[in-house]
């Protein structure tokens, strides 16, 4: 079970001279609360980046990363949707993945920055991008959606650019 600071005091037991000690303490464990965060952000560029030419999949995952934030990934889905790169995805039958490279989370201002490579596979050629988002983590309840009780908001993509390889 993760622990964060926002869990109530819980009794801490302890030796003590051969005997146990139970002292009401505030757990925090804040490299459990980081890494969580890392996960669920990896995540969810995982389900909005990685795509195989199948559209039902595509529906599908972009769906469950609309679950993991708000409506700055819906704009930035239906700008992809407008400029057709879901259709090209299908048409071309080209598989796009996503590798994370690092992700900076600042835990006080819970500001996130993801770099990532994208890789897309085309029957003529291969493409390589490095891609750099930010965003912000923000609680939100639990929901049968998104376990987690994460949100991703104010999601932007800052660079999306072809490398050379």
């Amino acid at each position: 079970m993760l622990c964060s600071d926002t869990f109530p005091i819980m009794p801490i037991k302890h030796l003590r001279r051969g005997c146990f000690v139970t002292h009401l303490k505030r757990m925090i464990c804040y490299a459990l609360t980081i890494t969580a965060k890392h996960e669920y952000i990896e995540i969810f560029h995982q389900y909005f980046f990685n795509l195989p030419p199948d559209n039902d999949y595509i529906k599908w995952t972009v769906g469950k990363a609309m679950y993991m934030a708000d409506g700055t990934a819906l704009k930035q889905k239906q700008a992809l949707d407008e400029n057709g790169f879901y259709s090209d995805i299908i048409s071309s039958s080209a598989v796009c993945t996503i590798i994370c490279d690092s992700i900076q989370f600042d835990e006080h201002t819970r500001r996130f920055n993801y770099y990532g490579t994208q890789i897309i596979k085309r029957r003529t050629r291969d493409l390589k991008r490095s891609m750099l988002t930010t965003g912000s983590i923000e609680n939100v309840p639990r929901t049968q959606n998104n376990p987690h009780g994460l949100m991703i908001t104010n999601w932007r993509t800052l660079e999306n650019k072809d490398l050379d390889y």
